[in-house]
């Protein structure tokens, strides 16, 4: 697999990756970095404008893995302080919300047809170095601990392989919000 960070040059590749649906339920991974209300608001349309404005900005928003040259896995990784529903949420425990050297891990998609590859981990991997490389001193995420689960934010056992760390549990009635950490 070979991965980049989606630019303006990478734009369409990743709108063949997501297809016509947004990736999940149309969203377009504004899900967290737009208050919820908005995201919903929004509606497919809505949500692939914003995506595409930040990348026409220059603006950190994830990654792209090819397989074969063919788009085939995301991740969104970029600043934490930009993931609105992350620095505001009132389940996960976030400290230091405005520090922009702490960067997020917010979505993993792997596009039906290479799902069961193993390709989640070395886009973990790949996101690291690139939050390194933009100057990172550590990155986060918050996956499920198990399946069934929310598959767009990764699973812990995967974080775990890619030398994150557990930072922190907060309980919901609904859910365990676990987040996971790597220092650079």
């Amino acid at each position: 697999m070979e991965v980049h960070p989606v630019d303006q040059t990478r734009w369409d590749d990743l709108v063949e990756l997501f297809g016509p649906s947004g990736g999940t339920r149309g969203c377009w991974c504004m899900a967290r970095r737009l208050p919820s209300r908005d995201v919903a608001r929004n509606g497919s349309e809505e949500n692939r404008a914003a995506l595409e404005s930040f990348v026409q900005a220059g603006m950190p928003v994830g990654l792209i893995g090819y397989v074969d040259v063919c788009p085939a896995a995301w991740c969104a990784v970029a600043p934490r302080p930009e993931y609105y529903a992350i620095v505001h949420s009132r389940t996960l425990p976030i400290d230091d919300p405005d520090d922009d050297t702490i960067w997020a891990i917010n979505c993993l998609f792997v596009k039906a047809g290479y799902r069961g590859r193993g390709l989640t981990l070395p886009m973990i991997e790949a996101a690291v170095d690139y939050a390194r490389t933009s100057g990172a001193r550590l990155v986060e995420a918050y996956p499920v601990k198990t399946m069934p689960g929310d598959p767009g934010r990764g699973v812990l056992t995967t974080f775990l392989d890619a030398g994150f760390t557990p930072y922190a549990e907060h309980r919901t009635q609904a859910r365990r919000n676990i987040v996971v950490r790597r220092d650079l």
